[in-house]
């Protein structure tokens, strides 16, 4: 019973999981930009996120999407994520199939419990390498966004006497 209990959450922490991977693909929030702090930058209407599918800036209580369309111009790291991002969708899909091949409640004709144990096996190597495809995706987003990040505080730094400060 509690074999049972444990698989069946499991196989819906893994399915809410996917359907996460899939939501945070499609969502243009994975880096805002802000030259002040959030909640002033909100009221200033200032504030402006990137994501793989869109550039957004809030202004006036409106949220603006550029589309990103041209494959060709778009920095190396957005491409990157993008691939990442899609692979790890895509991936998901046999993952939670063989999950739910595997579940205590399905038997599929008189296969003995080695096969079961196996495609147990192969859906969770598959889920391993889809959180570290979302893990490697997040981490090289985050890390280039830092990046940027850094360089405007230096850019800012050096030429503060061109400023007036």
């Amino acid at each position: 019973m509690v074999a049972t209990c444990l698989q069946v959450v499991g196989f819906v922490t893994s399915f809410v999981g996917w359907i996460g991977v899939i939501v945070t693909t499609s969502t243009n929030d994975w880096v805002v930009t802000c030259g002040y702090t959030i909640p002033t930058c909100r009221k200033l209407d200032e504030l402006g996120s990137k994501g793989l599918w869109a550039d957004c800036v809030m202004a006036t209580g409106l949220y603006h999407c550029k589309p990103l369309v041209d494959i060709l111009i778009l920095p190396g790291y957005v491409q990157a994520c993008r691939a990442l991002m899609i692979a790890a969708s895509v991936l998901g899909l046999p993952a939670i199939l063989l999950l739910l091949t595997v579940l205590p409640c399905i038997r599929m004709g008189h296969e003995p419990g080695v096969a079961k144990y196996r495609r147990a096996q192969l859906a969770g190597v598959l889920l391993i390498l889809l959180g570290c495809q979302i893990l490697w995706a997040r981490t090289e987003s985050s890390l280039h966004s830092q990046h940027l990040v850094q360089f405007k505080q230096k850019y800012l730094e050096d030429f503060s006497c061109l400023r007036g400060d």
